[in-house]
């Protein structure tokens, strides 16, 4: 018959080595939340959690973001705008996110933190780059530590980005990040034959995201008359020359995270 013996009267094995040694980094390193990195499980039940808030649809991240947040992200796609999203949410949520909601681009997309019993998620809401759904939520680890807790969870705090005093040296500007969903490789332009392949409808699909007021649907895959009036309306906009061709400048633009909003033409 075996008689159970606490830890610390354990033979002195190498499994005991290990216990021991786990117990000397867990006094080492305490026990806050935040800084115990999460597992895949609490995002996937995060991402379930805001799914069914909002009755979105779980689905893959798109491909250009491949290179952001870890392999264990998730994403949401929710049939709402933004700011009705977010509503939602704190409505749905409360004291389940951390704070007062964020943003760092005037509020065209929006951020906050997501309580769950291994630690703090982070949730962005940001129109979605595939145009598939309206919002895409983004759920990861916490890119950093948190901020101050505000208690008001439903406002939104904007954050001015710092600028570089006039003094100091000058920096290469960073590039803005691409959200292209794959490489350029070919200008799109209205032919005799039409173009036609997925780089024609991820170029559609970034325009109806990017229109305002903000419109449903996807593109038809084909680069005729239309595709180049809206291409020549978003180049205006983005003050590139108006050719209603995509080349590698206007395919940059449009992919680039910081693209604004435009206005079609009238059909």
């Amino acid at each position: 018959m075996s008689v159970w013996m606490p830890p610390s009267r354990w033979p002195l094995t190498a499994a005991r080595q290990v216990v021991g040694h786990a117990w000397v980094w867990w006094a080492l390193l305490g026990t806050p939340a935040l800084a115990a990195p999460l597992t895949p499980a609490p995002l996937e039940r995060a991402a379930l959690r805001i799914t069914e808030a909002l009755d979105g649809v779980l689905r893959n991240c798109p491909a250009g973001f491949s290179q952001i947040g870890t392999s264990d992200k998730r994403c949401v796609g929710v049939g709402h705008t933004v700011e009705q999203t977010r509503v939602a949410l704190t409505a749905a949520l409360g004291t389940e996110l951390y704070g007062v909601w964020r943003s760092k681009d005037g509020q065209r997309s929006v951020y906050n933190w997501l309580k769950t019993p291994s630690g703090y998620v982070y949730l962005r809401l940001q129109p979605d780059p595939e145009g598939r759904a309206q919002t895409l939520a983004y759920l990861d680890t916490p890119p950093g530590a948190l901020p101050a807790q505000t208690p008001a969870t439903g406002a939104v705090k904007l954050e001015p980005v710092a600028t570089t005093p006039a003094t100091a040296a000058p920096v290469d500007p960073v590039p803005p990040r691409s959200v292209a969903p794959l490489p350029f490789r070919r200008t799109l332009q209205v032919q005799t034959q039409r173009m036609n392949e997925t780089d024609v409808l991820a170029v559609q699909n970034r325009l109806i995201a990017l229109m305002r007021p903000l419109r449903t649907g996807q593109g038809d895959g084909w680069y005729g008359p239309v595709t180049a009036a809206t291409v020549r309306a978003f180049q205006t906009s983005a003050r590139l020359p108006a050719t209603g061709r995509v080349d590698q400048g206007t395919w940059d633009a449009l992919f680039s995270a910081a693209a604004q909003p435009f206005t079609p033409p009238t059909p």
